[in-house]
């Protein structure tokens, strides 16, 4: 099934240039530029309208895209319907995972999962997820990891994961009233207001963490003193530990910082979810799927799995 033409239709859409499109395909812009001449010649009627500085679809455009979309769609699920028929699996996942948490997974679970599909090619993409969300209803990726909650997913599918609490990250040194016993988590509660007269540094607002976080300081009737935003919460833990600040984090996060702070739930606790998101009525191949499972075992477990991994290196030095 050759779908290279609207597959290069759709990448001009997505980089609203030709000449970033070109460069994405490793095509000359001249070549991707017939392309789409000829293909409305035969359509009859133009599929961009050309302004200064970007494509722009027309009305004719967005009906071809559309189907475009749905005609990858279909291939996609024929060809993982075929890949788990025969057991012979090829072809391409392609998968969102957020900058900070993405990455330091993908190194450890795509040797694994590489030397069971050794014919499957892998195309991560590191993404926001408010920019990751609307690239799977599209169909545009097969699926992406996401952390979450609930009133923040879209109408794709969404698997959990796991689940995890947020946490109060505070100095160890600091001194702090009002410390209430566990409730639902193995960690003390701590309201809020107990740490109104410190400074915090804190997620970037356009991560999926911070509403909740500003939600809780309108409650707690705090506004915080912000020293910075980071999007990376390692940053925001060793500012932690060196004294300077407070901080929001995740469980999973927080577990490789335990010297030099002290975590809290908040006074009610709260949690979110790390789940699998792909594009509702898919039907995930077999290699999508143990992919996920994957994942999954290594954000529950990562040490246990850079163990295991670690002992497979000395054993085939030893060889």
């Amino acid at each position: 099934m050759d779908t290279h033409l609207i597959e290069h239709i759709i990448k001009i859409a997505e980089e609203k240039s030709i000449t970033k499109a070109a460069e994405k395909l490793y095509l000359t812009q001249s070549a991707l530029n017939q392309q789409l001449l000829k293909l409305e010649r035969e359509l009859g009627i133009p599929l961009f309208r050309r302004a200064k500085t970007e494509m722009i679809p027309t009305r004719a455009g967005e009906i071809y895209l559309k189907g475009a979309r749905e005609i990858l769609r279909t291939k996609s699920r024929t060809y993982a319907e075929i890949s788990d028929l025969t057991g012979s699996y090829k072809g391409t996942l392609s998968i969102g995972m957020t900058p900070v948490r993405g990455p330091d997974m993908f190194v450890h679970v795509y040797p694994r999962f590489h030397k069971k599909y050794p014919l499957m090619a892998v195309v991560p993409y590191e993404l926001n997820i408010y920019r990751m969300q609307p690239l799977i209803a599209r169909g545009d990726i097969d699926f992406g990891f996401m952390t979450l909650f609930p009133d923040q997913e879209t109408q794709d599918a969404y698997e959990t994961l796991f689940e995890e609490e947020i946490l109060l990250a505070v100095p160890a040194f600091l001194e702090v009233a009002g410390i209430l016993k566990p409730k639902e988590s193995v960690y003390p509660r701590l309201p809020l207001s107990e740490l109104a007269d410190y400074p915090f540094i804190l997620l970037r607002k356009e991560t999926t963490m911070r509403p909740s976080i500003d939600a809780a300081f309108r409650e707690s009737g705090i506004a915080p003193h912000v020293l910075f935003e980071t999007q990376n919460p390692s940053t925001i833990l060793e500012m932690v530990r060196a004294g300077i600040s407070c901080g929001i984090v995740a469980e999973s996060t927080a577990r490789h910082f335990t010297k030099g702070i002290r975590y809290f739930s908040f006074e009610t606790p709260l949690r979110w979810s790390m789940t699998a998101s792909y594009q509702k009525g898919t039907a995930l191949s077999r290699a999508a799927r143990d992919f996920i499972d994957m994942a999954a075992a290594y954000w529950k477990k990562p040490h246990s799995y850079r163990k295991n991994d670690e002992r497979k290196e000395r054993k085939n030095d030893e060889r």
